[in-house]
């Protein structure tokens, strides 16, 4: 069994790449390891590859089913292209480099200068 522990994220990409062969989903590190080491094991035992990638598929949804809730004063943070941007909650929209926004996706745009959704681009979900 390979020790992934001491791995970089970069490294776990490759790897993933290398033995599954497939696109690695949008799942946190501790997964990749874990599924790494499962591969490999169920490929050493000859176990059927198909439960595997539904294992990571219901993985990668759960993972990115977080909620958050905006509230006045909380403050919004996303790196894009090596620079940190924060956005400031405010009671009627956002506040971003001291200009205010009706939404997450005027900024979106601002920082990328393409049309986002803004909740995508900042990874969040109002909650329901």
């Amino acid at each position: 069994m390979t020790d992934y522990t001491h791995c970089t994220v970069q490294q776990l990409r490759a790897k993933w790449t290398e033995v599954i062969n497939r696109p690695i989903p949008p799942i946190r590190r501790s997964l990749i390891i874990k599924y790494l080491i499962w591969y490999e094991q169920a490929k050493r035992e000859k176990i059927s590859f198909l439960g595997f990638f539904n294992e990571v598929k219901q993985a990668s949804v759960s993972v990115n089913k977080h909620t958050v809730i905006l509230e006045a004063g909380s403050k919004i943070t996303r790196s894009y292209k090596g620079v940190v941007h924060t956005v400031e909650v405010i009671s009627n929209g956002y506040l971003y480099n001291d200009k205010q926004y009706k939404s997450l996706s005027g900024i979106a745009k601002a920082i990328t200068c393409k049309s986002w959704n803004g909740k995508v681009f900042f990874g969040v979900k109002d909650e329901k």
